[in-house]
């Protein structure tokens, strides 16, 4: 199954606030030109939400409108009943904030325990082929935490990319410099 939790509350922000624009273009409260694109983003700060959107900053010219006026009317027209978000504020000048209910933070939990290892695996790779090339120890001189470091972190890449994907290939590089 695989759900994004991340994916799909940006999803929702998107539709809340479409469905929001339409209805204030419908209400003649904005002008009926084509939307812009915008994004929904998790914020650096969480005091600016969980996520942020810049459709009222993105709309700007094509509404011919302050952004901080179209974020105010995106936020008071948004319906947020059986969405994952329980309020929205307005900031800046005109980024609106989404904040999440407690219940994202269950779902995505549960969401975790029913994929158990399968949990936030990805086909971002699309099975394109990688090499992981990595130093083992080098068996002409004396081991040291570098070589175990080299190798967990090589395995570790590894893994990942595996996760998100790709086709790996771990190749380990002997190293028999001496010394």
């Amino acid at each position: 199954m695989n759900i994004n939790m991340t994916e799909k509350a940006k999803s929702e922000v998107k539709e809340i606030v479409m469905n929001a624009l339409g209805q204030l273009i419908a209400d003649g409260k904005l002008p009926a030109e084509p939307l812009p694109a915008f994004t929904a983003e998790q914020p650096a700060d969480s005091s600016h939400g969980d996520f942020s959107c810049n459709a009222a900053l993105a709309s700007a010219k094509t509404f011919r409108k302050n952004p901080r006026e179209t974020a105010g009317l995106i936020a008071e027209t948004a319906v947020l009943d059986g969405t994952l978000f329980d309020r929205i504020e307005v900031a800046g000048p005109g980024f609106i904030n989404f904040f999440l209910k407690p219940l994202w933070f269950g779902e995505t939990v549960t969401a975790a325990i029913n994929e158990g290892a399968d949990y936030g695996k990805t086909d971002l790779g699309g099975g394109k082929r990688v090499l992981v090339e990595f130093v083992s120890a080098n068996p002409t001189g004396p081991m040291h935490i570098g070589n175990a470091r080299g190798g967990a972190i090589g395995d570790c890449l590894a893994s990942l990319l595996e996760y998100a994907g790709y086709n790996v290939e771990r190749e380990f590089y002997v190293n028999d410099a001496g010394n």
